[in-house]
């Protein structure tokens, strides 16, 4: 293993809900009639250069970015299959090295699952990483305007029916409303030359998030999302050394324009 820094990727985009959002938290009591499902939210009030973040505001960890994109990734290349275990159950397991022994390109950008595999294989650091994403100063202002002050959320009513009887089973979802937006930040590191067009891989699983969905309740109608705007930025190691380097940069306004536009993302590293 041959591995030396060379710099940083940095993503900056915008995250819109199409429908309502559910990224599941904890309830912090339980009250009759209370709320079932509610969404994950701020423990504590964060400042944030452009605006407030307060307490009780709706987020999306970076966890959750990062688990489905990487889950979605993986079925696409193949990574997935099912293995029974002791009990005569079918588990899935997760490929991360090939056939000779070396790791997958989507186990090398997001990381090998055991750190046994970790040192078999190589690979060195995770290269991917997803910042929590907060929402942004426009969709503060629009909750405000729109569904009073302090609230943040909607709440969704379903209900389940009963086969056999038909009996409805009335339960409620707390939801991000539809229109949303949320800053995302993902910085991608890279040690190696090959790690350059490895960067593709998350675009694609941005792209196969659009197609699918977001925390829970996807089969439902819910976490339709969609990633506008979008800034890429490369910092060469120089940069850190020397904060005055001018740092180039490219927007774009789709998912799919980053993708048919790919080698000059990689050209960014010139520029640096």
């Amino acid at each position: 293993m041959n591995l030396n820094f060379q710099g940083t990727y940095v993503i900056k985009a915008k995250l819109k809900c199409l429908t309502g959002l559910h990224i599941g938290g904890s309830k912090e009591s339980f009250e009759i009639g209370g709320l079932d499902n509610p969404v994950i939210k701020t423990a504590a009030s964060i400042k944030l250069p452009d605006r407030e973040i307060k307490e009780g505001m709706p987020y999306i960890p970076g966890s959750s970015l990062k688990g489905k994109i990487r889950s979605l990734l993986e079925w696409q290349y193949g990574l997935v299959r099912g293995k029974p275990n002791n009990k005569g159950e079918i588990e899935a397991e997760v490929k991360s090295i090939d056939e000779n022994g070396k790791p997958v390109d989507v186990a090398v950008v997001f990381g090998i699952r055991t750190a046994e595999e970790t040192r078999k294989a190589g690979v060195g650091p995770v290269r991917v990483k997803f910042y929590d994403a907060y929402p942004t100063k426009e969709t503060i202002k629009k909750w405000e305007e729109e569904l009073g002050v302090g609230l943040y959320t909607e709440i969704k009513t379903e209900n389940a029916i009963d086969r056999i009887t038909s009996a409805a089973n009335p339960r409620q979802q707390e939801r991000v409303p539809a229109g949303s937006e949320f800053e995302v930040e993902i910085v991608y590191e890279v040690f190696e030359e090959q790690d350059h067009k490895r960067l593709k891989i998350v675009f694609e699983g941005m792209k196969r998030l659009e197609d699918n969905y977001l925390g829970g309740g996807g089969s439902r109608g819910n976490g339709r999302v969609v990633f506008e705007n979008i800034e890429v930025c490369f910092k060469s190691k120089d940069a850190y050394i020397n904060p005055n380097q001018n740092i180039s940069s490219l927007e774009y306004p789709t998912v799919d324009e980053i993708l048919q536009k790919f080698e000059e993302v990689k050209a960014l590293v010139k520029g640096a």
